[in-house]
């Protein structure tokens, strides 16, 4: 395996480009504190972790030649944006900005669903978008050295990789969580729905055009 640091520098400017982990990371913190960006980043990995599979058991190669099943699931996580946009979008109309923020609610039942939503958000968003099977699958190899242990390479960069991207989004979860204070404001709160809500349908429309 050589160049590693290289990969690391290439794993983490990936990770911080803003994209839809961004926003949903952002639209979970702000919604349910440091908590609900943690389990959102949690999710993110977890997604991360069945492409890094993947990628290394050679699964990524069928879905890349495949058109039926990249455009099956392209579809699926680009449907799955859009939704999680418009009910952003719908819980900004209806003034409804859930789940509540106070430090009493987040110990609720109720915020411990929600703690869970955030997990499978983080989690399905990742599973379902093909482009990150085709990044791991086409990023790795290029750091891989022929003449040792492929297979043992290919895991070490992938588990790096999802470690990368799981340290940049607990970070940005704590760092947002101390600007919270804005959004209980109802204006910068409303305002800042409709921006992630149209940000996160934006992304699900430019996942459905994505092309093979």
């Amino acid at each position: 395996m050589h160049s590693y640091y290289l990969f690391v520098l290439t794993a983490l400017a990936a990770a911080i480009l803003p994209g839809a982990d961004f926003a949903m990371v952002t639209k979970n913190t702000l919604a349910l504190g440091r908590k609900g960006g943690q389990a959102t980043a949690l999710g993110i990995a977890s997604g991360l972790m069945v492409h890094t599979t993947a990628a290394v058991l050679g699964l990524s190669v069928i879905i890349a030649k495949s058109a039926f099943l990249f455009g099956l699931v392209k579809y699926i996580g680009a449907a799955y944006l859009f939704y999680i946009g418009i009910i952003t979008l719908l819980s900004c109309v209806q003034g409804d900005i859930s789940p509540a923020i106070s430090d009493t609610e987040t110990k609720a039942p109720s915020s411990e669903h929600s703690f869970k939503t955030c997990f499978a958000q983080g989690a399905l968003t990742n599973t379902l978008n093909p482009k990150a099977a085709i990044f791991y699958m086409t990023l790795l190899p290029q750091f891989v050295d022929p003449a040792k242990d492929s297979l043992l390479q290919l895991t070490i960069l992938g588990l790096t990789s999802v470690i990368i991207v799981l340290i940049w989004f607990l970070f940005l979860a704590g760092a947002l969580d101390y600007i919270r204070v804005w959004f209980s404001k109802p204006m910068f709160r409303s305002t800042f729905q409709r921006i992630t809500g149209l940000m996160l349908i934006s992304f699900g429309v430019k996942l459905a055009l994505e092309k093979q």
